[in-house]
């Protein structure tokens, strides 16, 4: 069975993302890639790029990433309220300012998705959706609409970041089941648990991965085997109320300290 540790959203959140590699590294897996959102939000944005390049995570670029990195001036984030767009542009504000020129270039030069096959099973790791970096794939999206996008990217197993909570779809496609796999975040909860928060993708026979997750259904056959997909959530306790003290001392909102402890 192929284990693959999905990271994403660590948004500047160094603390986190060393609590969430200490988790996958005791459980065994070397197969890790990061689906965006380095930074923006949090105290230390710096350190978590240097941190993901020591490492060498195969990253991908999140909005807020080509934001930062193109120094464009803007994330291209959605605000729901006046307070989050105000919170917004600080964190932007700050983080511009955090990111020297070198960590920009690096940030700017990193691929927008990456792709790789299992058995004939296609899979798509993306930030916000297949056609569009800054694009929210939220849990209750129509079935029809991820399906087309789907077979518009000519994946199976869609794979993204952005939203900030993790979930697992199943749906029917035209030529077969489509599995749409969200990774929450490492560093900015947005489902109540403020815990750092990564997803475990597993793809390989179906009593293997029924044996670690309930639920998986069988998306291609190659040969004579069916590539089953399920996942597993993992949680990770780590030091909120330093991270947030933190972000005051940078200078952060005090609302961004708060959300990130209450998530």
């Amino acid at each position: 069975m192929r284990r693959i540790a999905l990271l994403s959203d660590v948004h500047g959140n160094l603390t986190a993302l060393d609590a969430v590699w200490q988790d996958v590294t005791s459980r065994v897996l070397r197969e890790v890639y990061c689906l965006g959102d380095l930074v923006g939000y949090g105290p230390d944005p710096e350190g978590v790029v240097d941190r993901i390049r020591a490492l060498e995570i195969p990253t991908i670029q999140g909005n807020y990433d080509e934001g930062i990195g193109n120094r464009r001036g803007d994330c291209g984030c959605y605000y729901a309220t006046d307070q989050a767009r105000r919170d917004g542009e600080a964190s932007y504000a700050f983080t511009s300012r955090a990111i020297d020129d070198d960590h920009a270039t690096w940030l700017a030069g990193l691929p927008p998705a990456m792709r790789f096959e299992e058995h004939g099973v296609r899979v798509l790791l993306a930030h916000g959706s297949p056609r569009r970096v800054n694009e929210y794939l939220l849990p209750d999206r129509s079935e029809a609409l991820l399906v087309k996008l789907a077979v518009a990217a000519s994946a199976d197993v869609v794979c993204v970041g952005h939203v900030h909570v993790p979930y697992h779809r199943v749906l029917t496609g035209p030529t077969g089941t489509v599995h749409y796999v969200s990774a929450g975040s490492v560093g900015k909860s947005r489902d109540g648990d403020n815990r750092a928060c990564w997803v475990e993708l597993l793809l390989g026979d179906g009593g293997e991965v029924q044996s670690a997750v309930v639920g998986d259904t069988p998306i291609a056959t190659a040969g004579d085997t069916d590539i089953h997909v399920g996942i597993v959530v993992h949680r990770v306790r780590y030091d909120v109320d330093a991270v947030a003290a933190a972000m005051r001392r940078a200078g952060l909102p005090a609302t961004l300290a708060a959300a990130l402890r209450s998530a």
